[in-house]
């Protein structure tokens, strides 16, 4: 056995019977349960902590997926407005052959009959370069 140890003659611990609570038998099968622990500083922000990366891996995500509709509406435009040019350029290339065609006639319809010979030299090579194309 322990040898006793006394403080002011009084034993400190009696080998024979525990005075602990935990060996007493009410705390073993006491229907009454403790109270949780309030949450300390450090795992508050801990929790916190994993609670803001999880919030920054959302935030992200939603960036991303922003950044995605904004390139695939930019694609978009610039899709039309290349289609928009082709038409244009089309439309510039009819109307600049019918100005053409219609160049074409007056020349052809010249009447030469009362100007100088050097121009009705040049009407004639004009002519000759209109039925030539």
């Amino acid at each position: 056995m322990d040898p006793a140890v006394v403080l002011n003659e009084m034993p400190l611990c009696d080998s024979t019977t525990s005075d602990s609570p935990l060996d007493s038998p009410m705390s073993q099968n006491s229907p009454i349960e403790k109270e949780p622990r309030p949450i300390g500083r450090k795992a508050a922000k801990a929790n916190k902590a994993g609670n803001s990366s999880n919030n920054n891996s959302k935030l992200l995500e939603e960036i991303a997926r922003q950044n995605g509709i904004r390139i695939e509406m930019e694609q978009k435009r610039q899709d039309n407005e290349m289609a928009i040019q082709a038409e244009y350029a089309r439309e510039r290339e009819y109307l600049g052959k019918k100005d053409m065609d219609k160049t074409d006639r007056e020349t052809m319809a010249m009447d030469t009959s009362h100007m100088s010979p050097e121009t009705k030299q040049f009407w004639k090579l004009e002519r000759r370069d209109v039925m030539g194309r």
